[in-house]
């Protein structure tokens, strides 16, 4: 399941929030993830996130002129929320991507430390996408059935190739 959502690059709206009076022309279409599931079977092995793949695609890229779309994502918490026992880390997540248009993808791993980029569109951009097949690592003992959670804060950037 995907959610649309409107941004107007809000980056800029906090890092220059005591600008009075400043307009910001930047806006931009983007669909994202809403969940992924591990449904795991075997902590010994890796589990593929569903659905397999996501996508992130974004339409109506106004950025100023010269200007690419950043897309990263970050861990809100250093840990997943456990039921009980071992907590799994957040940084056992991990993507890769496929069938970047519009621009070039990036494999990573998630960070509750900072943001880590998963797509740059190409200068002067309307549209693009990108695929994620999102993994989580083997688990060691201690880690308790139910469900586990953790949430994560999409980046969206105007920057300068």
């Amino acid at each position: 399941m995907q959610r649309t959502l409107l941004w107007s690059l809000v980056l800029y709206m906090l890092v220059c929030a005591s600008c009075v009076g400043v307009t910001f022309a930047e806006s931009v279409d983007i669909t994202v993830p809403t969940s992924v599931v591990f449904n795991v079977i075997d902590i010994s092995t890796a589990t593929t996130g569903s659905p397999n793949p996501t996508t992130v695609s974004f339409v109506n890229a106004n950025l100023v002129s010269g200007s690419a779309l950043r897309i990263s994502v970050k861990a809100n918490a250093a840990d997943f929320i456990s039921p009980g026992g071992t907590a799994i880390a957040a940084s056992n997540v991990s993507w890769t991507t496929g069938n970047a248009q519009g621009g070039t993808s990036f494999n990573g791993s998630l960070s509750s430390v900072g943001f880590t980029e998963v797509y740059q569109s190409n200068a002067n951009p309307t549209s693009g996408t990108v695929d994620i097949v999102w993994s989580l690592a083997a688990q060691g003992s201690g880690i308790r059935g139910g469900d586990h959670t953790l949430a994560i804060t999409w980046k969206l950037e105007s920057v300068v190739p």
